[in-house]
């Protein structure tokens, strides 16, 4: 191991060979992993039912208070481990990558790989209504994030590591090569550059093969042929994609109240997964349907074998369901629940347009596929992501055109009424964004504290023309901090203010500094980001401002500068290349 590091290390990783070499393994990795996962689920749906088949096929034998204690027990163990081995994977997990690749270039404790895997399977095989795809999309990109550390790659070719990690598990999960590609790049990444994708479509299509390999050639769900009988039908698609784009909307609220309302009840965190699983079995009484990752159901909307009012009961109880589940504190992904509401959403709308067109509309399973692109488009920000992996599970070109329509509007609509998708809204909440780009993420990422310059100089309010210009003469700044005869700060000024008193020719031994300085002083504070920084020096037009204490403005800690922002910056892009 010590000698294929340090041949790494002294390639400087500059080969397409060590890329393509890196990507293909971390495939085998996320395809195995994905195969690991999904044998660990069916073992502790095992080991708590002694069954695994789909839940809704043996559902009428499990005993009612089974259905109540087992998913609480399932919340019982998933939640101390979540809080006190790994906190990373509570909730859905994709947002922590994502908070990840912003704020540490990647890095994701290693221990993830495995912890993921093990925590999200007892929620999903207790009955958790969660998907399988955020936790292998975390097992995939932590096992990227930990080889790239051990062979301490640049940071920003770690982070294309996390995210051949992340395209291999996805197209792992649904056979889908394209889609996993398009998953890391549109929603993961947030990165198109060509770069890119080279590698992320050979850890794709490794994952895919072996994926294959051992499942066979076989999609994720049982799909039925779909045919466009009338032109017309783009209307009712477009309409399915306005109401796709609501519900979606729906389900990220909902999804962030659980958790605000879960994150306020004033009990241990190990303890409220337990109240979760409880409300879950709650709902498993009447709607076993909603169990896991609900593949099964989903099915049979697509053969057309639901009822309409089940087929619409259930867009709204499986959004509680998995945001009790989420909510409360376990692990699991949100895609799988996505493609379920969206099922049930187009189900039930194309339930009604054939009841009301028969002869120019197809049948309520050709709109519930479409309203699964539609909803994951939505929910996600990611309608490219979608359309691909709505086109792969199905193969058939005729499908793409309504796709393109239903999921483009859809996606408009959330876009344009919710700023922040299922995934960035909790980054949005900590006050980081993906919209800015790679680069300005950097000045997100490190604090004023990092650079500012602790050594300032300063004059008395009361001091002469000639003491500040002596001041300024021995100075290496562009500023001068104006103080009070306590230190404190009042008003800062510069050699223009004092250039100002020369060209009006005023009376020199008159005027003191408080006289010509700028009372309203515009500064930052230690722990304010760079980004807040330079946009305030931007705006502003000046090239210092006064780094002040957070809980006392008027104590000046120090100065930053423009042209330090820059330096910094610069430096920082040089160590991602």
């Amino acid at each position: 191991m010590n000698l294929m590091k340090k041949w790494f290390l002294e390639k400087r990783w500059s080969g397409r060979l060590i890329d393509s070499l890196l990507a293909i393994f971390i495939g085998i990795i996320g395809g195995l992993g994905a195969i690991l996962f999904r044998f660990f689920i069916k073992f502790f749906q095992n080991l708590f039912y002694q069954n695994t088949n789909d839940f809704i096929t043996f559902c009428h034998t499990v005993p009612l208070y089974l259905k109540i204690l087992i998913p609480a027990l399932g919340g019982l163990i998933a939640g101390p481990l979540v809080y006190f081995a790994a906190k990373e994977t509570k909730g859905h997990g994709v947002p922590e990558i994502m908070e990840a690749l912003l704020l540490r270039s990647g890095r994701i404790r290693p221990r993830l790989t495995f912890m993921q895997m093990l925590i999200s399977a007892i929620c999903i095989g207790s009955g958790g209504s969660v998907g399988r795809e955020g936790p292998i999309v975390m097992i995939g990109s932590a096992a990227g994030s930990t080889i790239g550390q051990l062979l301490k790659a640049p940071q920003e070719r770690l982070r294309t590591l996390v995210g051949c990690g992340a395209a291999a598990g996805i197209a792992a999960t649904f056979n889908a090569p394209i889609g996993g590609v398009l998953f890391a790049v549109e929603i993961l990444l947030n990165d198109f550059r060509l770069e890119k994708f080279s590698p992320i479509i050979l850890a794709s299509v490794t994952a895919t093969t072996i994926s294959r390999h051992y499942y066979g050639n076989f999609p994720a769900l049982e799909v039925p042929s779909y045919q466009l009988l009338h032109a017309s039908e783009f209307i009712f698609y477009a309409i399915l994609g306005i109401l796709c784009g609501l519900v979606a909307l729906l389900f990220i609220e909902v999804l962030y109240k659980s958790e605000d309302f879960f994150d306020n009840l004033p009990l241990p965190g190990y303890i409220k997964p337990l109240f979760g699983g409880l409300f879950m079995g709650l709902i498993l009484i009447f709607f076993p349907h909603v169990f896991g990752v609900g593949y099964g159901t989903v099915n049979l909307a697509l053969e057309g074998d639901l009822a309409l009012k089940l087929l619409f009961l259930l867009i709204f109880i499986k959004i509680i369901a998995t945001s009790i589940t989420l909510g409360s504190g376990e692990s699991g992904g949100v895609f799988a629940p996505s493609l379920f509401i969206g099922a049930m959403t187009g189900g039930t709308f194309g339930y009604l347009v054939h009841t009301l067109f028969p002869q120019t509309t197809a049948g309520s399973g050709a709109y519930a596929l479409v309203g699964m692109g539609a909803l994951v488009g939505a929910a996600t920000h990611g309608p490219i992501t979608a359309i691909l992996i709505i086109f792969e599970l199905t193969g058939n070109y005729l499908i793409i055109l309504p796709l393109m329509v239903s999921c483009i509007i859809s996606t408009f609509i959330t876009t344009f009424l919710k700023d922040g998708s299922i995934y960035t809204l909790k980054l949005r909440r900590k006050g980081l964004s993906l919209k800015r780009g790679w680069e300005q993420t950097i000045l997100e990422s490190f604090q004023v504290k990092d650079i500012m310059k602790t050594d300032f100089d300063t004059v008395s309010e009361t001091a002469t023309i000639d003491e500040i210009i002596e001041t300024l003469g021995k100075s290496h700044h562009s500023y001068l901090i104006v103080t009070n005869a306590h230190g404190e700060l009042t008003g800062i000024l510069s050699f223009h203010d004092v250039r100002e008193v020369f060209l009006k020719r005023k009376e020199r031994g008159e005027i003191k500094a408080k006289d010509i300085a700028t009372k309203k002083v515009v500064s930052v504070t230690a722990n304010d980001n760079l980004l807040t920084a330079r946009h305030k020096l931007g705006s502003l037009g000046i090239s210092q401002l006064p780094v002040v204490d957070e809980k006392n403005p008027k104590k000046v800690l120090g100065m930053i500068s423009l042209k330090d922002i820059i330096s910094f910056h610069e430096k920082e892009l040089l160590k991602r290349i």
